[in-house]
């Protein structure tokens, strides 16, 4: 099971299969995992626990926008059901329920500090000054479900998944014949002699009937077809705009820098100069040759060396081995060298800023953007809830808009990569990927609950008009067709030089006799290797030809512009006793491998622990619900 797993490693599959072993706080939107009763009827089985008929289908709902975000925004549920989407969902349930009962059967355990503790180092959940933020914790629970509860209980799930993957996987590496033998084998690089025919040096053809041209059109519709194209508007409440119109008095100022001592009482600080050498010798020569009082940016100047300015620094923000030193000199002594991770410092202080609280001037900025900030929030938390209930009765996006004070963005035609039918992105298009994920995932006349963007700005969309994606007429894109069509002979007929020069290098005839045909190049390749070492003007899809390739052999290949004739002339072995840097490659592809490959077998394993039975009849019938 896991080696399937691991060969759907690119695909969506991969992020729902491999979910259990990786996901803590990545989770968020995955949706209420823990609420619900579970129905009677069970799909599957795993040990003693029963995966229920609502509890797959919960799951396979919640995966379908990933899903939708892989094989189009027109995947239907019923599609989903049948390609897969439910088979896999049902496969990580049965992953889950295996680790789940593994754990518990280790007598594994998670403290809920422990869990606590890694939440507040989630940079998501941190305010502006890196503290936790309560408001933002209990903003993402609200808009994705979850209570403290349930999202705790979930993590603890996870990190419990998580020991268990761990304490089979860590400290693995692949045995030393291993990574010799597959160095071997995809470290050897190949030659090749490149015999290049050009398809615009191919003669035109005639020009074609119209019947030609309109068969033509027709075999190749797909190149000729328009994208879907979706109208789309957004409505856009943004934070900043928000803050610009709060006015925050010299009162409130003055209120608030009374009541923050403790936040506006500063350390002592230090404004420094510092030359780092990475050599103990000449640090301490040129310590020497400096006395206090000197300017030592100028002095080192003068000797070859650089030196930076460091303001305000205190003992959290300068190194831990500078502090004792710098804090013990006096305005414009400079230290002796002073070792670090970093190298040899020499440091010269230039000013002293006594500890103490900020004046109200020096505090008041900073004051007024903190106020701001806090108000800012707590009004943009009450939108938010008023616009979740505007949504809810169904007012338009406009009267919201109006109401509410937001933004509104209209494009009147967008495909699913953001261009326009021009091919250009439009004008203005705010928070590209949540807009093209909610308009493409979505009807026509939809319109999306309220979304955060990665900026911290809050959305909605409304999907206006679908225009679906449909061969453009041959009236119209004629001489695009023609073109289309004349490429296609050129690329015909060199081909066929291709395949002629070809035959006749497997019949001993040398690269050097075609040197003089018009539009035919002649070199030697560069090393080809299955460690990387490719030659960018072969086409790709020749590689794995190349590589089954025996000294003398000779094959043909296509590329956009040009056919190839390709003679193998000389393969150089990979030496395990003197590696090259690409040995590293397979290092790296072993160790990556590695975790899956012990994981396959571990998860055999639970199978027996925990034997797994499904119901397939009822497996089919929910596949086929919707039919």
């Amino acid at each position: 099971m896991l080696q399937t797993m691991r060969a759907l490693s690119k695909s969506f599959a991969f992020k729902i299969l491999m979910g259990l072993l990786i996901v803590t706080f990545a989770a968020w939107g995955i949706g209420d995992i823990f609420r619900g009763s579970p129905r009677q009827r069970a799909v599957a089985e795993v040990g003693d626990i029963k995966i229920t008929v609502e509890a797959l289908e919960r799951e396979f709902k919640n995966g379908l926008p990933e899903a939708r975000r892989v094989f189009g925004s027109d995947l239907t549920e019923q599609q989903a059901r049948q390609m897969g989407v439910m088979d896999r969902t049902l496969n990580l349930m049965i992953e889950h329920a295996k680790f789940d009962q593994e754990a518990q059967r280790l007598l594994l355990d998670v403290n809920l500090k422990t869990i606590l503790a890694k939440l507040e180092n989630v940079m998501k959940l941190r305010d502006k000054n890196g503290q936790f933020d309560k408001v933002k914790w209990q903003e993402l629970l609200r808009k994705n479900g979850f209570t403290e509860e349930s999202f705790l209980a979930m993590d603890r799930q996870d990190t419990l998944r998580r020991l268990v993957f761990d304490s089979v996987v860590n400290g693995a590496k692949p045995p030393q014949l291993v990574v010799d033998n597959l160095y071997r084998a995809m470290g050897s690089k190949r030659l090749l002699e490149v015999l290049t025919v050009q398809n615009a040096s191919m003669e035109s053809s005639a020009a074609p009937d119209e019947a030609t041209l309109q068969e033509f059109h027709q075999k190749h519709s797909a190149v000729f077809t328009a994208p879907e194209y979706r109208a789309v508007t957004v409505a856009k409440l943004s934070p900043d705009d928000i803050t610009k119109d709060i006015k925050t008095g010299d009162d409130d100022l003055k209120k608030a820098y009374d009541a923050r001592d403790a936040e506006l009482t500063l350390p002592e600080q230090r404004d420094i100069v510092q030359v780092v050498l990475q050599d103990e010798t000449k640090a301490h020569a040129v310590a020497a040759s400096l006395k206090d009082g000197d300017d030592l940016a100028s002095a080192v100047k003068t000797k070859g060396y650089s030196a930076v300015t460091l303001n305000r620094m205190d003992e959290k923000t300068i190194l831990p081995e500078l502090f004792t030193t710098v804090f013990a000199l006096d305005a414009g002594q400079i230290s002796d060298p002073v070792k670090s991770p970093l190298g040899w410092h020499i440091v010269q202080v230039k000013a002293v800023h006594p500890a103490g609280k900020q004046s109200f001037d020096e505090a008041k900025d900073k004051l007024r953007e903190e106020l701001q900030r806090e108000q800012s929030g707590d009004i943009v938390a009450r939108t938010v809830n008023q616009l979740d209930d505007l949504l809810a009765e169904g007012r338009s996006l406009e009267d919201i808009a109006d109401s509410l004070k937001m933004r509104l963005v209209r494009i009147a035609n967008l495909d699913a990569q953001g261009l326009t039918p021009e091919g250009k992105a439009p004008d203005e298009l705010p928070a590209k990927d949540e807009v093209l994920r909610a308009a493409f995932g979505q009807g026509a006349g939809d319109v999306s609950q309220v979304i955060e963007d990665k900026a911290g700005n809050y959305i909605v969309v409304r999907t206006d008009e679908v225009t679906p994606s449909q061969v453009r007429p041959l009236a119209v894109i004629g001489k695009q067709v023609l073109a289309a069509w004349q490429a296609e002979q050129k690329a015909q007929k060199a081909a066929v030089l291709a395949e002629d020069i070809a035959k006749a290098l497997r019949d001993g005839k040398k690269a050097s006799a075609f040197a003089t045909r018009t539009g035919v190049d002649i070199r030697l390749s560069k090393p080809i290797s299955m460690l990387g070492d490719t030659d960018p003007a072969l086409p790709p899809s020749a590689m794995a030809s190349i590589m089954k390739m025996k000294l003398g052999d000779v094959i043909t290949a296509a590329g956009p512009q040009q056919n190839f004739a390709l003679r193998l002339t000389e393969i150089i072995p990979a030496d395990p006793a003197k590696p090259d840097a690409a040995r590293l490659k397979v290092v790296d592809q072993l160790n990556e491998d590695m975790p899956y490959e012990l994981m396959e077998q571990y998860s055999k394993h639970l199978g027996q622990t925990f034997p797994v039975t499904i119901n397939k009849d009822l497996l089919d019938t929910m596949k086929k619900q919707g039919s």
